[in-house]
């Protein structure tokens, strides 16, 4: 299966390629990012159908569901975020 990835869901699906299992608090900590835009980047991957959430009891699993995935790094949304024109001058 070939996939269209960012930036950062192109490392997470490296980590999950290579440490498994994993929780959701591990693959934060791993990557040193906020909550909210891990489970942006989670939940796009849960979209496309390359992982699962399984929550148990305590703690939050996350499964690769395509092993196999051949990722490519989406340029478009590659960067540090927006890119707003310069300022008018009058």
């Amino acid at each position: 299966m070939k996939l269209q990835v960012d930036a950062l869901q192109a490392r997470i699906l490296a980590i999950l390629k290579d440490w498994y299992p994993i929780t959701v608090e591990e693959l934060r900590d791993e990557l040193a990012l906020p909550s909210g835009a891990l489970e942006r980047s989670l939940k796009g991957l849960m979209v496309k159908g390359v992982i699962a959430l399984e929550p148990l009891s305590d703690k939050t699993y996350i499964r690769l569901l395509v092993p196999e995935v051949v990722f490519e790094v989406d340029k478009k949304t590659t960067g540090k975020g927006k890119k707003y024109p310069p300022p008018r001058t009058q």
